[in-house]
């Protein structure tokens, strides 16, 4: 897990669009911390806040220096422009670094597997994970090694190393990566698909040729009936 993320806010006394529109202009976003049965609207530091959800996602903890002091948070639901994708509304929970919490960390195979190397296809299939971790140790990703799946067969999240402290709630028999066999498509299949394949530029030369020499072999009309009238 990566440090804390140090976060500049100030306290928020305006609202409404324009109050939040001028707020973005001025390269701050919009904010909610909640706490317990209250919340405090915020402005955060746009730049610093969207670069670390891009490159940590979220599940990155700030420290949110507020003046008066400091929260230890994260951000539980981000609002982006749809067109733009620029950041519109961040909404934060407090978190007590004592206490375990449930989050989502994306699931990475790596390793070339063995069953690639024979022909098969590997597929990714689970690319999340639900854990239970203290906050402090929050992975930024699970890994899985492929190296050793061969053709056929399967790895579950139940076969995922996981780092100390942290505990796999996703159902460990739910399959994260496999291999199968390339798909083969009979000439049936694809004729009842619609599909035609093209003629090979070698069928055809082959088709060219066929039909020049039928031309060779044809004895012109006008020959014929001049043999005829002699």
């Amino acid at each position: 897990m990566a440090d804390n993320v140090t976060l500049q806010a100030n306290e928020r006394g305006e609202r409404g669009k324009n109050a939040a529109r001028r707020l973005r202009a001025s390269g701050m976003t919009p904010a909610i911390l909640y706490g317990d049965g209250e919340s405090t609207s915020l402005a955060v530091e746009t730049r610093t806040l969207d670069y670390t959800l891009t490159h940590f996602g979220d599940n990155a903890l700030y420290d949110i220096d507020l003046g008066s002091g400091n929260s230890t948070a994260r951000v539980v639901d981000a609002h982006r422009n749809p067109v733009t994708g620029l950041l519109v509304h961040v909404d934060f929970a407090p978190v007590n670094m004592r206490e375990k919490i449930e989050v989502t960390v994306p699931l990475t195979i790596v390793g070339e597997a063995v069953g690639s190397d024979e022909g098969g296809v590997l597929q990714q299939v689970a690319y999340e994970i639900q854990v239970e971790t203290l906050p402090g140790n929050i992975p930024q990703e699970i890994t899985l090694d492929v190296t050793s799946l061969g053709m056929n067969e399967n790895l579950t999240l139940g076969d995922l190393t996981l780092p100390e402290g942290v505990v796999l709630l996703s159902d460990p028999e739910e399959i994260a990566a496999t291999v199968t066999a390339p798909t083969e498509i009979t000439d049936e299949e694809m004729e009842a698909a619609g599909i035609v394949e093209d003629e090979s530029d070698e069928e055809l030369a082959e088709g060219e040729e066929a039909e020049e020499a039928a031309e060779g072999d044809e004895v012109p009309t006008e020959a014929g009936d001049e043999g005829e009238n002699r």
